[in-house]
Parts: C-alpha cells; sequence; structure tokens
C-alpha cells in the first residue's frame, strides 16, 4: 500500500516527457517573440528611411533651458501655413525636458525652397498667470536633410522666456 502512494505521489513518464515538452514550447515562443520585436523594429526603420528619405527630411525638436520664468504646458507648430503637430506636456514631460532631454516634435518631407515654421507655445509664467507667445522663422531648405532646434531659454534681464531657433545641416 505504501509503495502504491509513493508511486501516485512521482510524476509518469508521459507527465515528465508533457512538462519538457511544454518548457520546449515555452522557450521557442520567447525567442520568436524576440524575434518579432526585433523584426518590427528593423521594419520601423525601414518605414523611416522610405517615408523620409535624407534628402528631404526636416525633423523638428524642442529643448528647455532652464525654464524657470515659463512652465510650459503646450506647443503646437505650424509649416508653410498649415499646422502639423501640437503636444501637450505633462509633468514628467518637463521634468525630462529640464533635465537637458529633447523632444522630436515633428518630422516631415520638405521640398528645396523657401520655408516657413512658426511655433505657438502656451505655458504659466513665474506668477502663474498665462503665457501665449508665437515665433517664426524663414528659412531655404536645401538639397539635404535638415534640424531645426527650438530651444526655451530664460531672459534673466526682463524675467521673461526666449525662443532660440537654431538650423542644424
Amino acid at each position: 500500500m505504501l509503495s502504491a502512494s509513493v508511486k501516485a505521489a512521482e510524476p509518469s513518464k508521459a507527465e515528465k516527457q508533457a512538462q519538457n515538452t511544454l518548457k520546449s514550447i515555452s522557450s521557442e515562443l520567447q525567442s520568436l517573440k524576440q524575434d518579432v520585436v526585433s523584426l518590427n523594429n528593423d521594419l520601423r526603420l525601414m518605414e523611416e528611411k522610405i517615408l523620409f528619405p535624407s534628402s528631404t527630411k526636416y525633423s523638428v525638436f524642442l529643448s528647455l533651458r532652464t525654464g524657470k520664468f515659463l512652465k510650459l504646458e503646450s506647443v503646437k507648430l505650424k509649416l508653410d501655413g498649415k499646422f502639423v503637430s501640437t503636444h501637450l506636456y505633462s509633468n514628467k514631460q518637463r521634468e525630462a525636458l529640464a533635465r537637458g532631454g529633447i523632444q522630436k516634435l515633428h518630422v516631415t518631407n520638405l521640398n528645396e525652397g523657401k520655408h516657413s515654421i512658426t511655433a505657438f507655445f502656451t505655458g504659466l509664467d513665474i506668477n502663474g498667470r498665462p503665457v501665449k507667445l508665437a515665433e517664426t522663422v524663414d528659412f531655404e531648405k536645401g538639397p539635404a536633410g535638415e534640424y531645426l532646434e527650438i530651444a526655451v531659454v530664460d531672459n534673466p534681464a526682463t524675467q521673461e522666456p526666449m525662443f532660440k531657433m537654431k538650423r542644424w545641416q
């Protein structure tokens, strides 16, 4: 009787084989998941290269330097008279920008020639009053890809925010 209960507690050969098969399938599934993630990343990069060739690519980034005089709440971008991007900021995003982060606001294709971009900023000033500001830059796009950095900086003389737009080629 005792030997029968001990045998019942031990897994049978079929159960062991089923467990090993299950472990093998689980391992293969994890490997397939990693392959899918890798392929998805490769596809995303290929899609970006196809949709935004390096010769026509135009990217707009936002950075925040100090930011004592403006608590940034939102940014809207207007490119050649059309609104192309809007972003509302959370506290975590503002903190990341304040620590030196740079946000990609917009990526598009632009042909060579004259263009205009306007950035509209909303936020709160140092006293908690609402602030609405806009900055426009006219530029001529060359044959290569270009980048525009919009930097929100403090002007200590006026205790107001300023916006510097810097083109990178």
